[in-house]
């Protein structure tokens, strides 16, 4: 039996057992008069699942045995094979849970649940990640956020939500995806070694997306709901409210949100107005399901985001010193998402499919000073097949496209870029022996790209990936992974397109090689992890509207490297964690500074985290906060830059939901407690002084309400 990471709270028994079953991968069967009343201190930390269960069920009187089919509890003086268990209720795994928790390929992963982000309560993606100092969110504000993992620009990374894949680079100045946080149900990230599956051109990783089912909001007992959000910032007087409806009939499913926000530009720490920071946005969710009684399921989903404000003149700067631009200029952002998805939820055996089919782009249209407007994406899809075999060895086989388009147009000339590849890939994920589990997979990629001039260009190349997971004890793991990536020719981003561009000979594909190596102890709600990782990419695309013959076929070799620990331990209504990442990037060998490398990474150097929360689940109360340090970094020095200064950001929140209201949840958030002026550490410019960052937001005092019907 293989190892698994549980972390579920002291509660009621009956709803830890659902929690139980999504992170065991198995189904738990109990009569519900003997959990009805029963509650649990819960159980954290990595082990097998009947050690996990033993906790979970110590000091209720109740028994378990492990059978093929799955779990069954029973009381101690029963047997269960006496024939005695009737009227049993079924937990059954939702969608919550990653398939392939507990494999090889996942030991290194980074999840963030729904628990994580209910408990973060998100308003930008910053939120999402709070916590996690191997993922830094640089640009204070959604129009202008960029993720970066173990110092890795996401624009490196495959980028899926909802199976779409992402990565729409428009303008370096904006975010490459720009998504709703509220929309969230869970996010998965693959530091350095993504699996074949993963998609193409999953060169330092990939990250997961995935937005809220009927499943995830409906209560078990209701066939109709919704909720009401609403909250006011401070700092800037923003007021965001939200509305969602949904419900489920006779294998019919359906769901609804819409959110929107208004407000002014927020005060910096240092009390200084931070212009072009308003709010002006709404976003929409919609889905429609069908599940068949055979297990067939069919979903359409459409999501939209749109971001209308006027912005600083480069949405990433506060400003240039001495340089006579203006201010702010309007920017009007889309992001669009609609997938098709057909998969089997509960299948199992050698036929367990997936199709996916999508449309995804991302939209700036800048109407001042020139009229113009820049749209990469198009469609993508897959089609895969699991081929489960015994205990939890599954076999992955599929193939994957994308046909992407990146276009700049003004009144002056239209240019564009096209790139489509068409992927076949597998990947297994294997216990051989019950200590070691394996995962490894390939994939060959056959990519034709056009140019601004028409030129064609056409290029195969093969990835490849292997990771280890060996239980030394129960409570000890070693990992370990390497992958070797081919990513094609990423289309430049528009607003850096030339019409003159000559492409000569081509542009040479990218290629990565990633390697990460680490071990993790968890222990009686004690747990301690370390690695180190580190990251090679030749020939990556480094384009400028330099004239032609340099500015579209040049590229540029770099570098990331690092390590990272952590600790934390779980006290069943309560944890704290924290976690150090020092990493730092090189370009062709040499120091990079934030301009430098701003197509590829970070200097992000030494980042610290700290988060902490507990319940008191009698009065409905729960208070928590998150603490993030960045150490002064000096590398950036090393590279024509100046410094970049340590600064320490403390949050923490309060969140009341009363009893005789159940339906009500009320928080107090207050962002910054300690007034810091600061950058987030991946923000751009911080290490030139004729740059003003643009800062992050000082004090702030969030109220918000959700009511559930």
């Amino acid at each position: 039996m293989e190892m698994r990471n549980f972390d579920i709270p002291e509660q009621s028994l009956p709803d830890a057992l659902p929690l139980f079953s999504e992170q065991a991968g198995m189904q738990v069967s109990v009569r519900g008069d003997l959990v009805r009343d029963v509650s649990t201190s819960g159980v954290s930390g990595s082990m097998r699942a009947d050690t996990a269960l033993r906790q979970l069920l110590a000091g209720t009187g109740l028994a378990y045995e492990i059978t093929d089919e799955g779990a069954v509890i029973f009381e101690q003086a029963e047997n269960p094979d006496s024939g005695m268990m009737l009227d049993t209720i079924t937990v059954e795994t939702t969608n919550f849970a990653d398939e392939f928790f507990g494999a090889a390929d996942r030991a290194n992963s980074i999840y963030i649940g729904q628990q994580d982000l209910e408990r973060r309560n998100p308003s930008t993606m910053r939120d999402v990640y709070a916590g996690e100092s191997s993922v830094s969110v640089g640009g204070a504000i959604p129009a202008s956020q960029k993720v970066y993992v173990n110092g890795i620009e996401e624009n490196n990374l495959a980028v899926t939500l909802d199976g779409s894949s992402q990565n729409n680079t428009v303008f370096h100045h904006n975010g490459n995806n720009l998504i709703d946080p509220s929309l969230l149900k869970q996010v998965r990230v693959e530091p350095g070694v993504a699996s074949a599956d993963s998609g193409p051109a999953a060169l330092g990783g990939a990250i997961v997306y995935e937005t809220v089912d009927v499943d995830d909001v409906l209560a078990p007992d209701r066939s109709i709901g919704g909720f009401a959000t609403s909250s006011f910032n401070t700092n800037g007087n923003v007021f965001t409210n939200g509305i969602s409806a949904y419900g489920r009939a006779e294998g019919f499913e359906a769901l609804g949100y819409f959110k929107y926000g208004i407000g002014d530009d927020y005060d910096a720490g240092n009390g200084d107005r931070v212009y072009g920071t308003e709010t002006d946005f709404f976003s929409y969710l919609t889905k429609a399901a069908y599940e068949s009684d055979s297990g067939h399921r069919v979903e359409l989903s459409a999501q939209e985001t749109h971001d209308d404000a006027d912005r600083p003149y480069r949405a990433n700067i506060g400003r240039l010193i001495g340089n006579p631009a203006p201010v702010v200029r309007e920017y009007n952002l889309k992001s669009r998402n609609y997938v098709f998805n057909y998969s089997m939820p509960e299948a199992a055996g050698l036929w367990d499919p997936e199709v996916v089919f999508s449309y995804s782009d991302s939209e700036i249209g800048v109407p001042e000073p020139y009229g113009s407007v820049g749209t990469t994406g198009g469609f993508s899809g897959k089609v895969e097949n699991d081929f489960n075999f015994e205990g939890d060895n599954t076999v992955t086989v599929g193939s994957d496209f994308y046909d992407k388009t990146a276009r700049y147009k003004d009144p002056t000339y239209d240019a564009e870029e096209q790139a489509t590849n068409v992927g076949m890939y597998a990947q297994a994920r294997l216990e051989l022996l019950e200590p070691l589990r394996l995962s490894f997979g390939g994939r060959v990629d056959h990519q034709w790209f056009e140019g601004v001039d028409g030129s064609d260009f056409e290029n195969i190349g093969l990835s490849g990936n292997i990771s280890a997971a060996f239980d030394v004890t129960d409570y000890l793991t070693l990992r370990a992974g390497y992958s070797n990536i081919w990513g094609g020719i990423a289309p430049a981003e528009n607003f850096i397109m030339n019409p003159d561009w000559n492409y000569g000979d081509g542009i040479d594909p990218v290629r990565a090689e990633n390697f990460t190596a680490g071990f993790e102890i968890a222990h009686e709600g004690f747990t301690f992890n370390a690695g180190i990782f580190r990251s090679y990419f030749d020939d990556a695309r480094d384009p400028s509207y330099n004239p032609p013959g340099d500015g579209s076929n040049s590229t540029i070799d770099f570098d990331t490297k690092g390590y990272s620990f952590g600790a934390g331990y779980t006290w069943g209504p309560g944890f704290v964690r924290a976690n150090f990442t020092d990493s730092e990037i090189s370009l062709d060998g040499q120091p990079a500074t934030s301009y430098s490398s701003q197509y590829f990474g970070a200097p992000l150097g030494r980042i610290i985290d700290i988060e902490a929360a507990h319940s008191f689940d009698d009065i409905g109360v729960t208070v928590g906060g998150n603490v993030e340090l960045a150490l002064r970094n000096e590398d950036t020095k090393e590279s024509t830059g100046q410094a970049m200064d340590a600064y320490r950001v403390v949050n923490i929140f309060n969140e009341y939901r009363p009893q005789f209201a159940d339906f009500m949840t009320l928080r107090l958030d207050v962002k910054n407690l300690f007034d810091e002026t600061y950058a987030d550490r991946a923000t751009y410019g911080q290490d030139f002084s004729t740059v003003v960052p643009l800062y992050e937001s000082g004090r702030s005092f969030i109220l918000s309400t959700r009511l559930q019907f």
